[in-house]
């Protein structure tokens, strides 16, 4: 009686695994992005920034990426005003139009569909100014006519400072390294001869 027991235990565990799979090929999961662009979910716009530390001349990106949805998003334009410390040396779009007068970097990117992401670089050099202030704060907005959303997201650079040590740690170094080089010597000196 237990064999058959297990038989039926076993039967009705490989009828249930033949009705998942089922299901699941059935299922949303498989449907084709013409199928689901109107569930899509919107990614809001994040900015983020190549480097977290700066010094005057380096190379700095800032990237600002956004998905529309669950609909279209219409109209939509970037803008974004750089910090003065810093060159705007270019700036790329994955859909639209970019452009900078004076430090405002402005990007009409238009209609994005549905599950659409679109990503903006833009392309900066550290000026030597950049000492005057402790960090870079900035930040870009992203404006949809419709549905009517608009969007801020900011990033923070902080800014390196150049390390000079103070005359009495110098002394103290060099006294050390000195001490040390004639430990060396007096060392070698005792091995050779």
């Amino acid at each position: 009686m237990t064999e058959r027991h297990g038989r039926r235990i076993l039967a009705s565990v490989a009828t249930a695994l033949v009705l998942v799979t089922l299901l699941s090929l059935s299922s949303s999961a498989w449907a084709t992005p013409a199928q689901t662009q109107l569930g899509q979910k919107s990614i809001p716009p994040v900015k983020t920034a190549s480097k977290a530390l700066v010094n005057a001349g380096d190379e700095l990106v800032f990237r600002i990426t956004f998905t529309a949805g669950p609909g279209t998003w219409h109209s939509v334009v970037v803008t974004d005003d750089i910090d003065p410390h810093l060159r705007i040396d270019w700036v790329t779009t994955t859909q639209g139009t970019g452009s900078w007068a004076g430090q405002l970097v402005t990007v009409d990117v238009g209609n994005v569909t549905a599950g659409t992401t679109v990503t903006i670089r833009i392309h900066c050099t550290v000026l030597d100014t950049v000492y005057e202030v402790a960090e870079i704060y900035n930040c870009a907005l992203v404006e949809v006519e419709d549905p009517g959303l608009n969007y801020r997201t900011c990033a923070e650079i902080d800014i390196g400072r150049e390390f000079i040590p103070e005359l009495p740690s110098l002394l103290l170094l060099g006294s050390g390294l000195a001490g040390c080089a004639g430990y060396a010597g007096l060392r070698w000196r005792s091995r050779r001869g």
